[in-house]
């Protein structure tokens, strides 16, 4: 560590080096295999920790560097066990590297991981995204289910570690917390379904149905979603109960699917406010 002048006194949660023992889980923590290693996640902005700390995630400690201060709101937030740590801006850099820089961020222990079970529990529709990889689209979904009521969020064929990735995270504006994020494989997802009877619907060109079509049907649907450039698989397709398109001008191909989720979500606002 460098060394102080000697007439300031050491500041033991200052960390001013990479070998600061604190240093190294912060940047283990940036990577997959270390989230996974520690049962940790790193929360970026205050916004998010915020957030986070509201649905019952627990914080262990917090950071902040430069010129940020944590705020007065934050400060009265966090758990009384949770301790504070300042970064020199200098190591804040040496930390994170290639990734995006944070000057405030804290560490927390990984919420444990939620199975098809809890489909049993929700009453409202479960948005169900297939091989979905960009977090910009997946983070946008959640907080247009959040805000329109839905009952989670159903990851196919993702690993859970990868639902804390701080890109996610951030994309989310941190509401991922507040949203029962599942996960599992295509293939045990379509054996509960067929178990449990569910009425799974998909977005489809060809659909006789459209999306208005679908907003009285009075049960919780399943509703998937692909990816923007392969849709759904066939297996989903194959399973499929219901399709419904969205019209749109033949001058355009297709949707984005966070802006298919988002009107089709729509549609089926009333179902889910009167659900709750």
């Amino acid at each position: 560590m460098n060394q102080q002048p000697d007439n300031e006194p050491v500041n033991p949660n200052l960390i001013d080096s990479l070998l600061h023992p604190l240093a190294g889980p912060i940047r283990k923590l940036l990577s997959r295999d270390g989230r996974r290693e520690l049962g940790k996640i790193l929360i970026d902005d205050e916004e998010n920790i915020l957030q986070a700390i509201q649905a019952g995630v627990k914080i262990e400690s917090i950071y902040f560097a430069g010129e940020e201060v944590i705020s007065e709101q934050l400060r009265k937030s966090l758990p009384a066990e949770a301790t504070v740590h300042e970064v020199a801006k200098r190591t804040t850099k040496k930390l994170f590297e290639n990734d995006k820089i944070s000057r405030i961020f804290a560490i927390a222990k990984m919420p444990k991981p939620i199975g098809l079970d809890a489909l049993k529990s929700i009453k409202k529709d479960v948005v169900v995204l297939e091989d979905l990889s960009i977090s910009g689209n997946i983070g946008n979904i959640t907080r247009t289910s959040l805000a329109l009521g839905l009952g989670g969020i159903l990851l196919l064929n993702m690993d859970p570690i990868d639902l804390y990735d701080r890109r996610l995270i951030r994309s989310s504006r941190g509401y991922l917390f507040s949203m029962p994020m599942i996960t599992a494989s295509t293939s045990d997802f379509l054996d509960y379904c067929k178990k449990n009877n569910e009425t799974l619907l998909i977005t489809a060109m060809d659909a006789d149905k459209t999306v208005d079509d679908i907003a009285a049907i009075p049960e919780r649907l399943l509703i998937v979603f692909g990816s923007e450039k392969d849709g759904c698989s066939a297996e989903i397709e194959d399973a499929a109960t219901l399709k419904a398109r969205i019209p749109i001008s033949d001058k355009v191909e297709s949707l984005n699917v966070s802006a298919s989720a988002g009107i089709t979500l729509y549609s089926r606002s009333k179902f889910n406010q009167a659900s709750g």
